[in-house]
C-alpha cells in the first residue's frame, strides 16, 4: 500500500487562522475566568477603587472581551459588559494613560476631593503654562480652580487640577448640585457622574470637578469692582457759602445712595425720606410726588435742594438764623467725595433752593 505524502502546503495556509483562534480563545478564557475565586477581580469596581491608571491597551482589551463574551454567550457576559462601562467612566474622569501603567494616581482624600480632581505640587522651574499644556487646561481654569489672580506660581505651591478641561470648585454650605450646575455651566447628571456623587451627594468644603465649567465674572479672583467715576458735586457761586468749616471725611455711612456723594449725607440725616429719589436734581420733584411738603421757605431739619450742576445738589439744614440765613451741612460740595462741610448760606441766597420738609 502506498503512503500518502503529507501536504505541508495546507498546513501553511491554515496555520495563521489556527493561531489567531487560539489567541482569541485565550483572551476570552482570561476575561471569562471565575471572578469569585481568590486572586481574581470580580469586576472593574474593585479596580476603579484602586489608585492605578488604566492603559489604553487595557481599555481595548475590555472592549474585545466584552464583545466576544456576548457573541459566545458566556456566563460572564454581564461582568464583562460592566467592566467596559466602568472603564469608559474612568476614561471620562481622566484615570487613563496612553501606554502602560507608569505612575500612580493619588486623589486628594484629605480635602474631600472627588472624581477627576487631584493635588499637584509645583516643581522647580515649572510654569502655569507648562501645567496647562500638560493637562489640556487653560491658565484661567487653573487660576480659577486655585483662587489665583495671576499666572505666577513657585516651586512647592499646592494646586488642585483636573485632567479634563474645566474647573475645580469648592462646595459652599448653601450649594446644591442643581445650583452649581446652573451657575457654573454644567448639568446635574454630569456633575454626579464625574464626581461619584450619585449616592453620597455634596458636602461643604468638598472639591468637585465641573467639566468645561466657568466662573461668573464677579467670582473670578482677578475681578475688580468698577470705581464710581461720576460725582454729585455742586460748587455753585462762592457767594452762596460763608463761614465754610471742614468737618472731615465720613466713610461707612451706608444707605441706598452713592457712597461719598451729597445724596448719601442728606439721606443719612433724613432717613424718613424714600430710598428711590434718584439724582439730587430730582429730589424735590420726586419727594413731592410721594407726599413730602416742598417749598422755598427753610426750616431746621429740612433738606435743601437745587437742580443746578451736573446732577444737582442736596444738603441738610441745621438751623435758621435770625437774619434769615441758614446753617447747612453737606457732603461733596467742592468735588471732594466723602468730605463734609458746615457753612452758612446768606439770607439773600436762601431763596435759590427748594426745601423738603418732614411730613
Amino acid at each position: 500500500m502506498t503512503k500518502k505524502k503529507f501536504n505541508f502546503e495546507i498546513i501553511k495556509k491554515v496555520a495563521p487562522y489556527i493561531l489567531s483562534a487560539a489567541v482569541v480563545l485565550g483572551v476570552v478564557i482570561v476575561g471569562s475566568a471565575d471572578k469569585h475565586k481568590p486572586g481574581t477581580i470580580r469586576n472593574f469596581d474593585v479596580f476603579a477603587d484602586s489608585d492605578a491608571l488604566v492603559s489604553t491597551d487595557q481599555l481595548t482589551e475590555y472592549y474585545i472581551v466584552a464583545n466576544l463574551a456576548d457573541i459566545l454567550n458566556l456566563a460572564s457576559t454581564d461582568d464583562m459588559a460592566s467592566n467596559y462601562v466602568i472603564a469608559n467612566v474612568m476614561h471620562e474622569v481622566g484615570q487613563i494613560s496612553d501606554g502602560h501603567i507608569e505612575k500612580k494616581y493619588t486623589p486628594d482624600t484629605s480635602n474631600l476631593s472627588r472624581g477627576g480632581v487631584f493635588e499637584y505640587i509645583v516643581k522647580e522651574g515649572e510654569t502655569m503654562q507648562d501645567l496647562a499644556a500638560r493637562y489640556g487646561l487653560t491658565t484661567d481654569q487653573i487660576r480659577w480652580s486655585n483662587n489665583l489672580k495671576t499666572t505666577a506660581i513657585s516651586a512647592g505651591t499646592k494646586l488642585y487640577l483636573s485632567k479634563q478641561p474645566g474647573i475645580v470648585y469648592v462646595v459652599k454650605s448653601t450649594d446644591t448640585i442643581e445650583s452649581i450646575a446652573r451657575t457654573y455651566g454644567s448639568n446635574v447628571k454630569e456633575i454626579e457622574t464625574l464626581n461619584d456623587l450619585e449616592t453620597s451627594g455634596i458636602a461643604a468644603g468638598m472639591r468637585i470637578f465641573i467639566k468645561n465649567g466657568t466662573l461668573p465674572l464677579k467670582e473670578r479672583p482677578e475681578y475688580v469692582a468698577p470705581v464710581i467715576t461720576y460725582t454729585y458735586s455742586y460748587y455753585g457761586d462762592t457767594s452762596e457759602r460763608k463761614n465754610i468749616q471742614s468737618l472731615g471725611y465720613r466713610y461707612g455711612l451706608g444707605g441706598p445712595y452713592a457712597p461719598g456723594q451729597c445724596t448719601q449725607w442728606a439721606w443719612h440725616n433724613r432717613q424718613d425720606l424714600p430710598r428711590n429719589l434718584g439724582n439730587a436734581n430730582a429730589w424735590a420733584r420726586n419727594a413731592a410726588a410721594q407726599g413730602f411738603p416742598v417749598s422755598r421757605k427753610p426750616a431746621a431739619g429740612d433738606i435743601f435742594q437745587t437742580g443746578s450742576g451736573w446732577y444737582g445738589h442736596v444738603g441738610y439744614v441745621e438751623a435758621v438764623n435770625g437774619d434769615g440765613s441758614i446753617v447747612v451741612t453737606e457732603m461733596n460740595y467742592n468735588y471732594r467725595a466723602y468730605h463734609v462741610i458746615r457753612a452758612t448760606i446768606p439770607a439773600d441766597k436762601v431763596g435759590r433752593f427748594n426745601y423738603i420738609h418732614r411730613k
